[in-house]
């Protein structure tokens, strides 16, 4: 099984247990980046077929989630960690 599998895995049964259909979509198509799951995970929304990705308030529209406490920094560098 290859490393991109494996995480894929996680990720997606991650999603299933915390019940966030949105991190369960981040895994389907072109919300693969480390970027995309992460704002995901924050509550934000990712276009699996475009694989544009916004958390948070951007160009005058809600796209859920925040980043309190720079926890989008912090996804971003744990997710890189373990790679």
């Amino acid at each position: 099984m290859t490393h991109s599998s494996f995480v894929a895995i996680i990720f997606v049964t991650t999603a299933y247990y915390l019940g966030a259909p949105g991190a369960a979509m981040a895994a389907e198509g072109k919300c693969t980046s480390i970027q995309a799951q992460c704002a995901v995970e924050m509550g934000g929304t990712c276009d699996p077929k475009t694989g544009h990705w916004c958390y948070g308030f951007y160009r005058g529209h809600q796209c859920g989630g925040t980043n309190i406490g720079g926890a989008y920094d912090a996804c971003v560098s744990r997710k890189l960690a373990g790679r």
